[in-house]
């Protein structure tokens, strides 16, 4: 699992799902991921990963869908490695936006260890109270 690379003693974390706008033409237009053939079962597990991000940053104002103009969101998600705009996850569920295969397969594999992973129920019970 990848972590967030370190510049200068800084976390530098992976900008994805930014499509372009007034201030940022160069960025990747959303209309060249629409993939309507992605095997469902790898959205959904996708589009909650976005989904449930820990908020990174809040912004004033919403950013418009560039596909349906649905107000999308004012915050950044992360996971540490990556961060994305809060309406991200609904490029995948509305309109099939299919994201790098490096970042699905970052998502995947986070969620299946996720999964995978034991519970240690004894260490919560071994706290004392202050």
């Amino acid at each position: 699992m990848g972590a967030a690379v370190m510049m200068g003693g800084v976390a530098t974390l992976k900008l994805i799902g930014y499509w372009p706008s007034g201030s940022q033409s160069d960025w990747p237009n959303p209309a060249d991921f629409v993939d309507p053939e992605w095997d469902d079962r790898e959205r959904h597990m996708v589009w909650t990963y976005l989904k449930y991000g820990t908020v990174a940053r809040s912004y004033r104002g919403l950013s418009p869908c560039r596909f349906c103009s649905q107000q999308n969101g004012s915050m950044e998600f992360t996971d540490g490695v990556y961060l994305w705009p809060e309406g991200l996850a609904h490029y995948l569920d509305a309109h099939a936006v299919r994201l790098p295969q490096q970042f699905v397969n970052h998502a995947v594999e986070r969620l299946n260890a996720l999964e995978a992973a034991s519970v240690d129920y004894d260490w919560w019970k071994s706290q004392e109270r202050a």
